[in-house]
């Protein structure tokens, strides 16, 4: 059963394999980064309140980055690795790219992002090393 959001009722697991643009429909969807060359996502305009969605590394990345950019306004929020006290990093306010690093972010990382419709904010997220996930 489909489970309302804004801007669609399409809720469920979308695989990316390449660099895409998302849209208002995609909100709620859980999205699966899995490719051979990463690959750019760019988020819809924080403008939509509301707005979220899970990115979960399937593949891990080699040769290159999985990164998820926010068009406008800011990420925030911060990233635990790890261990219990590790952080992988914290936005410094102004930061609009999360990177899925090459060779560090193994399958399994995640971050889940909401919209407050300036902003986008991280509301989990847990890479195994605290390189594998960085905020930009």
């Amino acid at each position: 059963m489909a489970r309302p959001y804004l801007g669609g009722s399409s809720a469920g697991v979308k695989e990316l394999t390449e660099a895409s643009t998302l849209t208002i429909a995609d909100s709620g969807k859980v999205f699966m980064l899995n490719a051979t060359s990463e690959f750019a996502t760019t988020l819809p305009a924080p403008s939509n309140t509301g707005w979220e969605g899970t990115f979960i590394v399937k593949a891990a990345p080699s040769g290159a980055s999985y990164t998820v950019v926010a068009p406008s306004g800011a990420v925030l929020g911060s990233v635990s690795a790890g261990a219990a006290d590790d952080v992988a990093d914290t936005s410094d306010g102004s930061d609009t790219t999360i990177t899925f690093v090459d060779g560090s972010a193994v399958a399994g990382d995640y971050v889940k992002l909401v919209s407050d419709g300036t902003n986008y904010y991280i509301i989990a997220g847990l890479g195994k090393v605290a390189a594998g996930i960085t905020i930009s």
